[in-house]
């Protein structure tokens, strides 16, 4: 684990569903295990892959290979991936006995598309899409590449006379996961379940990798926000608020102070959770102005 870890700390843009407290999580919760890969070429190593995998029946396989590989220099040309990508159609096979789920973090084009079904994979759906916000930056840097409204709307929420709550262990979690299950309810779409969500803050506690974040008006909470840490990066993984949160902007301010929060931790990143223009318009319009990176990738293959 020292020798993943270090491994893992590599990597420019660790996402949650390559960490191994993301395994451990899915592990107790759905009964998977985890089987964790360095990728290398003549001694050099250039990457690593955590697939998750669980058996039914002592017969049937089903493998999960979620955003990854990840590397440590960036993804490679096609001589690398070809290569990689055909080890890994046998690790992860796709037959009667063996159902894969295959979500590359490579990025959505012709080229990678081509590449998947050279080595043998189908494309089942499109890809996974987010926005990243490089925290490298300094804070005067972030808030300046807001768009226009999205800065108005930061500074009145500063004036709205709001308290922010750090909770650095989210003990306040099974309140948060309630509200997140009714919002999920009243707008049918699918969240996050409980248990999982506790047992992910459990495994990555202790390595800081977590962090609530609340903002509070006559000590009431109006909006909330979690937060999971992961090697040099950390993922903003639930939101809620309330009708008070939304006029006064609270989760904008929410979203600020956590930023400030995880660039004093050391993280370099953060990945917004997420987007999907055509279920969530709103949501996506909302993380995009915030100045990030949009990226996209090539698809759920099996």
């Amino acid at each position: 684990m020292g020798e993943w870890s270090a491994a893992f700390a590599r990597v420019a843009r660790p996402n949650l569903m390559q960490s191994f407290g993301y395994a451990q999580a899915m592990g107790r919760t759905h009964g998977y295990v985890p089987r964790l890969g360095l990728i290398e070429r003549a001694g050099e190593g250039l990457g690593l892959v955590q697939i998750l995998e669980r058996r039914h029946l002592k017969l049937f396989h089903e493998r999960q290979l979620h955003r990854g590989p990840l590397w440590f220099g960036g993804v490679p040309g096609e001589e690398v991936l070809e290569p990689v990508f055909r080890l890994l159609r046998k690790a992860v096979p796709n037959n009667p006995l063996n159902r894969a789920s295959v979500l590359p973090e490579l990025p959505a084009g012709p080229a990678m598309e081509a590449l998947m079904a050279r080595c043998g994979f189908t494309r089942m759906a499109t890809g996974y899409r987010t926005v990243w916000l490089d925290l490298t930056k300094p804070p005067e840097s972030l808030r300046a590449g807001f768009s226009t409204s999205w800065r108005q709307s930061l500074k009145s929420a500063e004036r709205a006379g709001l308290t922010i709550d750090l909770d650095p262990e989210a003990k306040n979690l099974p309140w948060l996961m309630k509200q997140e299950h009714d919002q999920a309810a009243a707008k049918s779409f699918r969240a996050m379940t409980g248990p999982l969500a506790v047992r992910l803050r459990n495994a990555l506690v202790k390595a800081d990798g977590v962090m609530m974040v609340a903002a509070l008006a006559g000590g009431e909470p109006v909006a909330s926000a979690l937060f999971y840490g992961h090697g040099r990066a950390a993922t903003y993984q639930v939101g809620w608020s309330n009708g008070t949160g939304r006029r006064t902007n609270a989760m904008r301010l929410v979203l600020w102070r956590a930023i400030q929060a995880w660039k004093d931790r050391g993280a370099v990143a953060l990945d917004l959770g997420g987007i999907n223009p055509d279920s969530a318009p709103g949501v996506t319009e909302f993380k995009t102005a915030m100045g990030g990176e949009a990226v996209e990738t090539v698809g759920l293959y099996r």
